[in-house]
């Protein structure tokens, strides 16, 4: 239906542009130029145009009446939500005065000041009155709203005490959320020491630091030995490869000296009790700040429910504050939510898909590439004894579990192993060398 809907448009449109070159070869055939306007046809233009704003104000009326200045965000989930609504909602009334005012003069005008024989238009070059009107009135406009919207921006940046710490961490495509633990600090961390599989986040201890040393300086001992033991039968090429390896292992152990550095036993202490998850639980009237870091490229992360929205930039960490005052159930059990989540799962049935009920999300607002789209994860809003259950349940996910298997690991094989890795990597080099 809705390709049909598409052919008729185009058909429509080609039609019209049709119409219109037959209209360009009559006006020659009777030797009219085309820039020549009749009476009746300037009487014709500014009654349409008189129709057209009819129309229009109807439309826009019809709409903002229709769907609300926010439509399908539903009421604010979080403390502060409730003045950015106030200042969104006052936006809206400015820009809907303004856009009747100006478009009633535009389209009064047009009517008004149609050609007519005799009438000539007056040339009106200067007015210091009307400059000064439509400068100074805008400038303060202006004003109130940026500083009305500054005000509730350093609300929820500044920095607040008796707040929950929680890190988010955004990654092409996905999040994975760390929460402080029991002395809500967060661990360092830093890319050097990421491993995909148990340290995706990059969390640093002095053991890890130590472990990581450890493994790459193995390696290095395996590649120089394998140089050694058989430079004379490895093509030139294949050495160069070899001992750029080498070089960069190098320059990659040098750079773990400052995380070495920054270490001290309240931050390996505070590294060990950090809980990594790939869902967000949050406590009803719970103060919490947020620190957000990016991996790869700039990411947006977005809570629309909760009003609030903060960049992941690589390579420095944002923050935000917010309450959450409204839990998941209690937004679940609201009409319009449930008017809203019934019409769309009864669609979904229709379409052979699953029903689906409110959560909130949090999304990313800055298209980072293919899978943006798919950037979510769910946020569960709920009691203290609540989330007390659910977070006793992740104790399998705390960083000092995750950190001690991936030590004694690395310690053990030399993370990436001894002989046998700088064999694999010859291989590796040699196979991609002759392709």
């Amino acid at each position: 239906m809705k390709f049909i809907i598409i052919i008729v448009i185009v058909l429509v449109i080609i039609a019209a542009a049709q119409l219109m070159k037959v209209y360009e070869l009559s006006s020659r055939l009777r030797n009219k130029d085309e820039a020549d306007v009749t009476p009746a046809e300037t009487k014709f233009n500014a009654g349409m145009i008189l129709l057209f704003y009819i129309a229009l104000m109807i439309s826009s009326t019809w709409l903002f009446l229709h769907y609300g200045a926010r439509p399908g965000l539903g009421e604010s989930a979080s403390e502060h939500g409730g003045e950015i609504d106030f200042l969104y909602d006052v936006n809206w009334i400015i820009l809907i005065i303004a856009f009747y005012f100006t478009q009633t003069l535009l389209f009064v005008f047009a009517f008004k000041y149609q050609q007519k024989k005799g009438r000539k238009a007056v040339f009106f070059a200067h007015s210091t009155k009307l400059e000064l009107l439509w400068t100074i009135i805008p400038a303060i406009v202006l004003a109130g709203i940026i500083i009305g919207g500054l005000t509730v921006w350093n609300k929820i940046t500044t920095p607040k005490e008796d707040t929950t710490v929680i890190e988010i961490y955004a990654q092409q495509f996905g999040w994975t959320v760390r929460y402080a633990g029991e002395d809500n600090t967060l661990g360092n961390s830093d890319f050097k020491v990421i491993d995909e599989s148990k340290n995706p986040l990059g969390v640093v201890t002095t053991k890890l630091i130590n472990a990581r040393e450890k493994s790459w300086t193995k390696e290095i001992d395996s590649l120089t030995t394998y140089i050694a033991e058989k430079g004379d039968l490895t093509p030139d090429a294949i050495i160069d490869e070899i001992e750029d390896k080498i070089e960069r292992l190098g320059r990659q152990i040098r750079r773990l000296d400052p995380l070495r550095k920054a270490q001290t036993a309240e931050t390996n202490a505070a590294a060990t009790d950090d809980v990594i998850v790939k869902e967000l639980h949050l406590v009803k009237g719970k103060d919490y700040e947020f620190k957000f870091r990016s991996r790869d490229v700039i990411h947006s992360a977005l809570f629309p429910h909760f009003r609030a929205q903060m960049n992941c930039v690589p390579g420095m960490t944002t923050r935000f504050s917010f309450k959450p005052v409204i839990t998941t159930a209690e937004m679940r059990a609201m009409p319009d939510v449930q008017k809203q989540y019934k019409e769309a799962s009864e669609k979904r049935v229709a379409n052979g898909k699953e029903a689906v009920e409110f959560d909130y999300l949090l999304l990313c607002n800055k298209i980072c590439g293919s899978s943006h789209y798919n950037m979510q994860i769910k946020i569960i809003v709920e009691t203290q004894e609540e989330f007390d259950v659910w977070y006793a349940k992740q104790s399998e996910s705390k960083t000092f579990e995750m950190l001690a298997g991936l030590e004694s690991t690395v310690v053990a094989s030399g993370s990436i192993d001894t002989n046998v890795a700088a064999i694999d990597t010859v291989n590796l080099i040699t196979e991609s060398a002759s392709h």
